[in-house]
Order: structure tokens, then C-alpha cells, then sequence
């Protein structure tokens, strides 16, 4: 093990209908509150008004905004930022997925402070300098930021999407019936977020924690089994628990990451440069570039794609580079039981992604994620030319076996 920090102070109630129980938990603490809600079927299905219920009858007057995109917008932490400040309320409540959460992570930094939001994320970057308290409503298990202290941004303009630092949330309510009627395609690409996230630490390298080692296996097995159910039965609440709560034990407590070092983060840096640009869904664009990203470490660093193969995929092989290949041809094999996104064509059938486009994200790949000096990845440090090699591959469906 090596050394590290652990903090994480977010008070958490889980639990199927918890969500009815926002006023009990809440009454009397806050005065007002900013409702930031994710653009979807919420206010359609009655979900944003119970949730307004709720905060009210903890005592709060509450106050509403526009809807987030998939994709938060910078835009729309200025509009949330002008609400909070106009009213002076006292906490900042999310609901939805990813894009409100942290769009109102951020809009709780800048309504203290003062400081224009896209200084936390493109400017002087002053980190966590002050903050209103936070609520987190998740309708989705995918990013786990509902329990993390970071939060990502999309600049409308310049198409760039990129992260800052902001504070740990204050409360997070977290209801497996919320996430029930989640669609199918929602369900399974916030699964590819979670697996993807687990696979950061799992596969940076570290040989000496093997507690940890174990304990990303147990998450990535569990997260694979709850998937196999739900894909059976969207309806099973119990899977849904277990994989909302799964989420929160990898991105968002940062439990996977003690005492490993930092994260093999390649996956994430190229993914989150092809939404930001393409304004695509950021779970379903993992699903198609982890395996392909597989393919290209696998080879580099067979140890840890051995293991993955032994270990999860039920490999039974004692060569370590033919067992990678095996294991990662079965996760894909996999990934296609699941419904899992094949290609880009699987997150939009109208977006141009062609070579030029392509391009242009891979420059941006390089450029924000400082490539020149290897920082793209730690297993396996991604070259320029594999980077374009993989958005070139997200186009083609993946076939087994690997002929290399």
C-alpha cells in the first residue's frame, strides 16, 4: 500500500422511497434552496414536483432554474449562479444524473464566493475556497459524483469539456425506485461508466495493494452480475441498489483509489473530449472506448489483463499475454449480451464523426490532457497516433478473436 489521504464527508441515506424522506431529514437546516433539475421526464412524471415537496416541507422556500443538458453547459451554471445570488438561498439541491449534480456543484462555489465560474474550471483554477452546501438526488448509477468533490463542465463555445475541484456534497438521498424507470439504453450506459471507472485503478499498475487489487474485482464482478439481472428484469430493485451504490464506492467515495497511486485515466481523457465535442452521452461513449483502449494496453501490460481474465472473465490459461487476449475478448463478448454501445454510430446516427472531426478531437485529446509529456494514461502511456487509432476503431464493430 502506498501512502494517501482519505476524506469524505457527505452524509449518505439509502434506500428504497428514501427519497420521501427529504423533509424529515432536512427540516429546519435551510431556509431556501436552488432546485437544479437534469432536462428529462421529471417534471413530466411528477418527480421534480415531489422533490419540491419535499424541500418545502423541510422548511424551505425553493427556488427553480432551467433545465440541465446531458452535457452541462457553462452557460448554465451562470443562469443558476444569477438565481442563487438574486434570492440568497442557502444550499444548492440537485436532481438527475451527472449534469445537474455537478453543474450545481459549481454553481455552489461561484453564488459564495463571487468568483466567475469559469475560473474554477479554465482560469486561475483557485480550488475550493468557499461553497454552499450541496443536496444530491441521483436518478441514475453511473458517475457517482453525488459522494466526490469534483465536478465537469462543458465551455458551449469552444466545445471543451473539463473538470474542477469543488466541495463534497452536504447530503445525498439516493433511491433505488428513482433510478427504476430509467430506460433500458440510460440503465446499461451507466453501467459502462461505472465499469470504467473501477478499471482506472484496477489497471494503473499498482502491484502492491492487494486488498485493493480485490476490492476493484469484487465491484467490477458485482456491477457485471447486477447489469446480467437488470438486463433480465429492469425492474429488479435490488440490483438497482446494488449498482447505485457501487457507483459511489469507485469515482465517487475514492475508496478504489487508496494506497494505489494515481488513476490509469485514458479512457475518461479520450471519452470526455469526443462528448464534449460531439455532445454525446458520456456512459454510453465509455462502453465503446474501454474495450477498445483494452486492446491497445492489453499487450503492454499483460500481467494486470491476465488477472482481469483469470480473476473475472473465468480464464483458465497460464500464459499471460494469450490470457489477456482471451479476457478481453470475453469482457467484449459481453459488453454485446449487455446491449452495450458497439459504436459512435450507437450514441447518434446523425452525428458526422469523420476522419476530419475526428481529428479535431484527438488534438484536443493531446493538447488538454498535456500528451507531449505522457500523460495520457499510466499503464500504457498513449502515443498520438493510438489515440487516433482508437476514435478511428470507435466507428468499427469490435469482432473476436483478436487477430492483433
Amino acid at each position: 500500500m502506498r501512502d494517501f489521504e482519505f476524506y469524505n464527508p457527505t452524509t449518505t441515506f439509502f434506500g428504497n422511497g428514501v427519497i420521501d424522506q427529504i423533509g424529515e431529514k432536512l427540516n429546519g437546516i435551510y431556509k431556501s434552496c436552488l432546485l437544479v433539475s437534469a432536462k428529462g421526464p421529471f417534471r413530466e412524471s411528477g418527480l421534480y414536483d415531489r422533490v419540491k415537496t419535499q424541500l418545502e416541507k423541510a422548511g424551505m422556500e425553493v427556488f427553480g432554474m432551467s433545465d440541465i443538458d446531458s452535457n452541462p453547459k457553462m452557460y448554465s451554471v451562470y443562469e443558476g449562479v444569477k438565481v442563487a445570488r438574486d434570492n440568497g438561498v442557502e444550499c444548492i439541491v440537485a436532481l438527475g444524473g451527472g449534469s445537474a449534480m455537478d453543474c450545481s456543484k459549481i454553481i455552489a462555489m461561484s453564488a459564495k464566493t463571487g468568483l466567475d465560474p469559469y475560473e474554477y474550471v479554465w482560469g486561475s483554477r483557485p480550488g475550493v475556497i468557499g461553497s454552499l452546501d450541496t443536496v444530491m438526488i441521483p436518478t441514475i448509477a453511473a458517475t457517482g459524483t453525488e459522494l466526490n468533490n469534483t465536478a465537469v463542465i462543458v465551455d458551449a463555445d469552444t466545445k471543451d469539456k473539463s473538470w474542477c475541484l469543488v466541495e463534497y456534497p452536504k447530503y445525498c438521498f439516493m433511491d433505488p425506485v428513482v433510478t427504476s424507470t430509467l430506460p433500458r439504453r440510460l440503465t446499461i450506459w451507466g453501467a459502462m461508466d461505472i465499469l470504467s471507472h473501477s478499471f482506472e485503478y484496477y489497471f494503473n499498475g499498482c502491484r502492491d495493494a492487494e486488498f485493493q487489487l480485490c476490492f476493484s474485482e469484487a465491484l467490477i464482478k458485482a456491477t457485471m452480475s447486477a447489469l446480467e439481472r437488470l438486463h433480465a428484469d429492469m425492474g429488479d430493485l435490488n440490483a438497482r441498489g446494488e449498482i447505485m451504490w457501487i457507483s459511489t464506492m469507485t469515482w465517487g467515495t475514492g475508496l478504489t483509489k487508496i494506497g494505489r497511486g494515481p488513476s490509469d485515466h485514458a479512457c475518461h481523457n479520450i471519452e470526455e473530449r469526443i462528448s464534449g465535442h460531439f455532445d454525446t452521452h458520456h456512459g454510453g461513449g465509455m462502453g465503446v472506448v474501454t474495450p477498445r483502449w483494452m486492446r491497445v494496453a492489453m499487450l503492454r501490460q499483460p500481467w494486470i489483463f491476465a488477472r482481469f481474465a483469470r480473476n473475472i472473465m473465468g480464464i483458465d490459461c497460464d500464459d499471460d499475454e494469450k490470457a489477456a487476449v482471451l479476457g478481453v475478448d470475453a469482457f467484449i463478448e459481453w459488453l454485446k449480451k449487455m446491449d452495450a454501445p458497439q459504436t459512435l454510430y450507437d450514441l447518434s446516427q446523425t452525428i458526422d464523426f469523420s476522419d476530419s472531426e475526428l481529428d479535431i478531437v484527438a488534438d484536443k485529446i493531446w493538447k488538454i490532457c498535456d500528451g507531449e509529456h505522457g500523460n495520457i494514461g499510466k499503464l500504457t502511456v498513449m502515443s498520438y497516433e493510438d489515440i487516433k487509432n482508437i476514435l478511428y476503431a470507435c466507428r468499427e464493430e469490435l469482432t473476436t478473436p483478436y487477430k492483433g
